[in-house]
């Protein structure tokens, strides 16, 4: 058998240091950034004071160590055992220091809920698509709310919560109860008609639709098409008050209003009587300061004008009115005069103008106008015929001549 001779490698040959290997590989999981579905059952169970979990996802063939951190371990609805069959949504991500790979989780449910989430996320794409979450459709409250229709469980602890809060912050508030299932089968198809039927009563100023917590399997009638449009469609205002604060559902997008609980939605649905005692109070001391310094300043302006000497004495207060209004009538009188003097001026001129332009001022120097028969002006001497008969127009008077000669001589004539 031939000996292995190990000799030293050159720097191009250096071998990796464990560290390396790991730190490759996690860039290489890093890269792809996988992110996938794992169905198992969870085994070692072990919760940690810093609230992240360490577990293993297992099935007959295999296992995989798994983390879920503290972020993603609060919002569980659920109490994870060891042997509980789940379904998560995780990345891969390789834990350096340890040398293994292993599953980050960010989404765990009991084996069964992962197709109704896929459901639940193709039925959110496509109403958000149709533009049933838009904000331009969400209908504000009214600012004052006498009635308010609730549509849920009587049985529930939701009403309970709705009816307590109400009647500590604003028990004139009347309310109006449609019972309907919230879960099960039937219960989708009950709440869309109850919504329906209520938006045929009157004087109803909005709605809290909604229920306790629960699994995503109880929470589902609110996942449905047929109440997500129902609530669309609502003339009155929609407040979805289902679950607690980390559940979401297709009603709370559509609705108009979304409160984390049924006891919020009521917080929300109606002003605390005591808010509204001391904002009134507040306007009243407001208005009576206002109007006290109205009426004292009202008093000041009374004793102002009753103290001053016109007003002790009328009769000097009718002689200084009547003697403003001479001066005023001598005023006009004579404003009008210089007014008319220049009228006169200014019409005289333009006369003395329109006289110099006048033919008839013309005339009075001693020139006539000569015209023929046809009564067209005659300016040259070869507009006329020996023989014709011409009509003169003096500047008082007119005569009639015939014409015995014509000198047509222009420069005679010139």
């Amino acid at each position: 058998m031939d000996q292995f001779e190990f000799t030293s490698p050159t720097n191009a040959e250096r071998p990796y240091t464990v560290a390396e290997i790991n730190e490759g590989i996690a860039a290489i999981l890093d890269a792809a950034n996988p992110l996938v579905w794992v169905e198992g059952e969870i085994s070692n169970w072990k919760p940690t004071s810093s609230g992240h979990c360490y577990f293993r996802m297992k099935d007959q063939d295999s296992q995989i160590p798994a983390v879920l951190w503290r972020t993603t371990a609060s919002q569980l609805t659920f109490v994870p055992q060891d042997g509980m069959a789940v379904i998560v949504i995780a990345s891969i991500r390789v834990y350096q220091k340890g040398g293994y790979y292993q599953l980050d989780v960010h989404r765990m449910q009991p084996l069964g809920t992962g197709a109704l989430y896929i459901a639940f996320e193709k039925l959110k794409r496509k109403l958000e698509q149709e533009g049933l979450f838009d904000l331009s459709f969400k209908k504000p409250l009214p600012s004052s709310v006498n009635t308010i229709g609730v549509i849920t469980s009587k049985q529930g602890a939701a009403i309970k919560d709705i009816v307590r809060v109400i009647s500590s912050r604003a028990p004139q508030t009347n309310i109006v109860l449609i019972d309907v299932p919230v879960q099960g089968e039937k219960a989708a198809p009950e709440i869309a008609k109850a919504i329906r039927n209520m938006n045929s009563f009157k004087n109803i100023d909005c709605m809290i639709i909604g229920r306790g917590g629960g699994s995503i399997e109880d929470l589902w009638a609110f996942n449905e098409e047929v109440v997500a449009r129902a609530i669309f469609d609502s003339q009155i205002p929609v407040i979805s008050a289902v679950g607690h604060e980390i559940d979401f559902t297709i009603a709370d997008f559509v609705a108009d209003i979304r409160a984390a609980t049924p006891s919020a939605a009521a917080e929300i649905a109606v002003s605390d009587n005591r808010e509204t005692r001391h904002y009134f109070d507040l306007c009243s001391n407001r208005f009576a300061i206002a109007s006290q310094r109205y009426f004292s300043m009202t008093q000041e302006k009374y004793e102002r004008i009753t103290n001053d000497s016109a007003f002790r004495i009328p009769v000097n207060l009718l002689l200084n009115r009547a003697q403003q209004c001479d001066e005023e009538e001598i005023r006009c009188k004579r404003n009008f005069h210089i007014f008319l003097q220049r009228a006169v001026s200014r019409f005289a001129g333009a006369g003395a103008k329109l006289n110099a332009l006048s033919p008839l001022g013309i005339l009075s120097r001693g020139y006539a106008v000569v015209s023929d028969q046809e009564k067209k002006t005659i300016r040259e001497s070869r507009q006329l015929r020996e023989g014709e008969t011409v009509q003169i127009q003096f500047f008082k008077g007119k005569a009639t001549a015939e014409i015995l000669n014509i000198d047509k001589d222009i420069s005679a004539a010139s």
